[in-house]
């Protein structure tokens, strides 16, 4: 009858015990998760009356009235597609006058269907106007300038790095290694993250947090692409290489917080 009473009792430490290592364990990987969103609240700026131009610099055939209103109304899932919607117009536009004047130095023929590749041309003016229009109705939440300050305080030469701008030190395989903390990094404090998407570890365009709530610089993404190629790039990794591409263009264009 002891022998009975002691295996019970054993049986249910071991599963108290077993419960509550699991329950730290979660505990320790939310832990870390929040972490790494870095919380910028403390340094936030009020842009509720930033005044912003909502004309294209480049055609008076493009206008960001419509994306305005969304981001007016909090419908940031809507605002982003909107936002890539024109940016890959202006930016078509901006590449075909420069394959026109013999301007266009890629030595590529132009892709029109996504942004990455065109982003070097994309007009100041327009840049800056998209991203202070995020940064007025998201009070400073969201704007490729946040994501630029975020990448920023990676490194001096984070952007660079990350974007094969500038090779870094040591060996091929250390400088590799390099790039990929440092892409793991920033994807982890702009919350797009996904440690079960093995080798990439980017969430897919459509599990992105597409509230307020979502941390400092979720939005808005650099994964625009023409609608004639369908929504099934939204079921794929969001790409990182393509904003890195527009925030360089930031850089550039000297737009900065």
């Amino acid at each position: 009858m002891w022998i009975f009473i002691l295996i019970v009792l054993a049986v249910v430490i071991y599963f108290v015990m077993s419960q509550a290592s699991s329950s730290n364990q979660a505990s320790k990987a939310s832990s870390r998760t929040q972490a790494n969103q870095v919380d910028y609240s403390s340094l936030q700026v009020d842009y509720s009356n930033l005044e912003v131009s909502l004309e294209s610099s480049i055609s008076t055939h493009y206008s960001y009235t419509r994306l305005r209103d969304l981001l007016a109304e909090g419908k940031w899932r809507e605002a982003d597609e909107e936002t890539g919607r024109v940016m890959l117009s202006v930016a078509s536009l901006a590449v075909e006058r420069k394959v026109q004047a013999g301007e266009y130095k890629d030595g590529r023929v132009p892709d029109y269907s996504r942004i990455i590749g065109m982003a070097d041309y994309f007009p100041c003016a327009d840049l800056s106007t998209i991203d202070r229009l995020w940064l007025k109705y998201s009070n400073g939440r969201f704007g490729f300038s946040v994501q630029k300050r975020i990448i920023s305080e990676l490194g001096e030469d984070a952007l660079s790095l990350l974007s094969f701008k500038k090779r870094g030190k040591g060996t091929d395989s250390q400088v590799l290694k390099e790039r990929i903390e440092l892409g793991k990094e920033f994807i982890k404090r702009i919350g797009w993250y996904d440690p079960d998407n093995v080798g990439q570890h980017t969430k897919k365009y459509n599990d992105l947090t597409f509230t307020i709530q979502a941390p400092y610089g979720h939005l808005p993404t650099g994964n625009y692409w023409r609608e004639g190629r369908g929504g099934l790039w939204k079921n794929k990794p969001a790409n990182d290489f393509a904003l890195l591409d527009i925030l360089n263009r930031l850089s550039s264009c000297g737009i900065a917080l």
